[in-house]
């Protein structure tokens, strides 16, 4: 499926992979937004595999460093090809523009579109989800779903 085949009325679909329990929890409830389609990942499960399953990639995958232990980088690099389909990479790291030891290509920077380091806050997140909706739909995101609304509390790192 090309970037041309997507509609603007397919389900919004984001996918995280965030290995901290803290920080997915907060990506989670930046991503409750009416008509999402959000699918959380543990630790032991495939982004790869998931982005290439049809009918197409997610509009966003949301990736830590520290997913599913790896220490290069290997699933970003792995899941580099669907961007040309549509996907966009939002990666959360510690640093932006280091590369893990004796991997000079794997730059985070480099490999995602969107690079965040911590602190990582619930609000900053939403705003950078809606932010991509807005970019790949052009229009504005839905509202946020009304559970989502009361279970903002603060993020303490």
């Amino acid at each position: 499926m090309t970037l041309k085949d997507k509609k603007s009325d397919d389900p919004f679909r984001i996918v995280i992979a965030v290995h901290r329990p803290r920080f997915r929890g907060r990506m989670v409830r930046a991503a409750e937004i009416t008509g999402w389609d959000v699918t959380t990942l543990l630790n032991m499960q495939d982004p790869v595999g998931l982005c290439a399953k049809a009918p197409r990639p997610p509009d966003i995958l949301v990736i830590s460093a520290d997913f599913g232990r790896q220490k290069t980088m290997a699933i970003f690099r792995a899941v580099q090809p669907y961007r040309s389909q549509g996907m966009r990479i939002v990666g959360l790291v510690e640093d932006c523009e280091q590369a893990p030891e004796g991997f000079p290509d794997s730059i985070p920077s480099r490999l995602c579109d969107v690079c965040l380091t911590p602190p990582y806050l619930t609000m900053e997140l939403r705003k950078t989800l809606t932010d991509i909706y807005s970019e790949i739909r052009h229009k504005p995101a839905p509202p946020p779903t009304k559970m989502s609304h009361s279970t903002f509390e603060e993020d303490e790192d």
